[in-house]
């Protein structure tokens, strides 16, 4: 009897091994951008797929086919629960990440693979202590490439042009530089941009050369300003719930980040260098370029810097150097080599 119950006891103990081994976790992405856009496709799919192969397959990414919040709402998506991972755009919930702002502002670099690393790199060394994104595990941050300006239905060849037009603002940098010279600001997020020319309700976008071709803007963008470094930036994260990345094994956690952090800064930041190139060459053909250079960039690189000073006041009372974080962010970005 004795040894018939030490039997079942193994069976049991080795048929819950078994579960536990076999066990698999699947998170589900939230995606807001329309599928085959390229950061789908050259972003999410293939890091999703790195993660199934460096978990050995226990744990699998998921993508919803309808997004489950508006584009502001991703972080709290994440922090909530009600997906598992998102990516999310920091400036379009404005003042909430003041680090993020590193992203935000002009003249950081050409190229989004670059910076998106080198903002990577600055985010472990000055940010993470902030703890800005409690609630939610970041297992990425990037930017994209650097931001112009398009306009549609006015003749704008400079800033000072902007007077008056109406120009879709997509961060606190963007929403500042329009105020400075004039402009009319209005939020919207990118993918609801070709809507807002079609019926009027836009002028002229903060966009860069990627957003014209993924979001077929072409039609739209009849001048385009733009300056080496960018007028802006943007910053992302990908990001997951803390609860959710908690509840992972170890290894299941080390083996995602061994796939995630700079990888995906890498990854998402390359994948927008190829696109924006596309796009540069479609805009060669239709659109009225202005390249900003000589004393006019030098004139807009001293209008601007107050941008920077701003937001060196702001990281401060956070306890972050900001001159040394922007100093060491554009030191990695210049230094950079595929």
């Amino acid at each position: 009897m004795k040894k018939l119950m030490l039997l079942s006891a193994g069976i049991v103990m080795a048929g819950t091994w078994a579960v536990q081994a076999s066990a698999e976790t699947t998170l589900r992405f939230n995606v807001w951008v329309p599928p085959k856009h390229f950061v789908v496709v050259k972003g999410y799919k293939p890091w999703a797929a790195s993660v199934e192969k460096a978990t050995g397959g226990k744990v699998k990414i998921q993508f919803t086919t309808k997004s489950l919040g508006a584009p502001p709402r991703q972080f709290d998506l994440a922090k909530t629960g009600v997906a598992d991972v998102v990516w999310a755009v920091q400036g379009y919930t404005a003042g909430r990440f003041v680090s993020a702002e590193i992203g935000e502002l002009p003249f950081n670099g050409d190229f989004a693979e670059s910076l998106s690393v080198a903002y990577w790199r600055t985010h472990n060394k000055y940010f993470a202590v902030a703890n800005e994104y409690k609630g939610v595990k970041i297992l990425g941050l990037h930017t994209h490439s650097p931001g112009q300006i398009m306009i549609n239905s006015r003749k704008v060849t400079a800033l000072e042009d902007l007077k008056g037009v109406k120009i879709r603002v997509v961060n606190p940098a963007t929403s500042q530089i329009l105020k400075l010279y004039g402009g009319v600001p209005y939020r919207g997020p990118a993918p609801k941009t070709y809507e807002l020319f079609s019926k009027g309700i836009i002028d002229g976008s903060f966009m860069t050369a990627d957003g014209i071709l993924a979001f077929k803007l072409t039609k739209f963008a009849k001048y385009y300003i733009h300056a080496p470094g960018g007028i802006y930036n943007t910053s992302f994260l990908v990001g997951m719930n803390q609860a959710k990345w908690d509840a992972l094994s170890a290894a299941d956690r080390k083996a995602i980040e061994s796939v995630s952090g700079e990888a995906i800064s890498k990854r998402f930041g390359a994948a927008w260098d190829v696109s924006e190139a596309m796009g540069q060459k479609l805009l060669s053909g239709a659109t009225n370029v202005t390249s900003l250079k000589g004393p006019a960039l030098t004139a807009l690189k001293t209008k601007l810097a107050f941008l920077k000073n701003n937001w060196f006041k702001k990281v401060k009372a956070k306890g972050i150097d900001g001159e040394a974080a922007l100093k060491f962010l554009r030191a990695e970005t210049a230094a950079y080599k595929k």
